[in-house]
């Protein structure tokens, strides 16, 4: 399932079995968040168990990006699902730290 393209970032979803891998690519900012936004609330109120957002071509994330996040974690934890973060870029994961919220993630390098 691929998602429309926003100027700026690309999504495209491989589900397997109670997981759904969500490649993000480009940038994640004020302009795109809201797609991968909507994305990840259907998942979290979906039966998908575990949602794994592989965010190596991620080349950009600003404070929308982030609180996107934190906010897609937090209902994830509410809802007993699990969100990882695979293989972010150097910046992404520069970004999370230095915003002090890096601890809050799973993450597989």
């Amino acid at each position: 399932m691929e998602a429309e393209p926003t100027i700026g970032l690309s999504l495209s979803v491989a589900l397997r079995d109670a997981t759904a891998v969500v490649t993000v690519g480009g940038e994640v900012e004020y302009g795109t968040a809201p797609q991968l936004r909507t994305m990840l609330l259907e998942f979290a109120q979906g039966n998908t168990g575990t949602v794994v957002l592989d965010m190596a071509e991620v080349k950009f994330l600003d404070s929308s990006g982030i609180s996107l996040l934190i906010q897609a974690q937090q209902r994830f934890d509410a809802e007993d699902r699990r969100l990882v973060l695979r293989h972010p870029s150097s910046r992404v994961t520069r970004v999370l730290e230095v915003a002090g919220v890096a601890d809050m993630f799973t993450v597989e390098t």
